[in-house]
């Protein structure tokens, strides 16, 4: 969820919650990520699931994914 649907769901101050999310240090910028993070974790199993069950649209995403890391990789 982005900081502005996640202030509409809390009832904060939109501006008040963007500020605090870019503060570094600040509980909420590190509950925001800690979210971000398992939610990504989630969204990561889900895809090699997919993968393993052959949807070769999961196949083709976790490709890319592969190749990014790779490219990414200095030495």
């Amino acid at each position: 969820m982005t900081p502005s649907m996640v202030s509409f769901r809390l009832g904060i101050d939109e501006v008040q919650l963007h500020d605090d999310i870019n503060t570094l240090g600040h509980p909420a910028r590190r509950a925001y990520y800690s979210g971000l993070e398992e939610t990504d974790k989630e969204l990561r199993q889900q895809q090699l699931d997919l993968m393993r069950a052959g949807s070769p649209s999961a196949i083709a995403d976790c490709q890319q994914r592969i190749e990014r890391i790779l490219n990414e990789i200095t030495v």
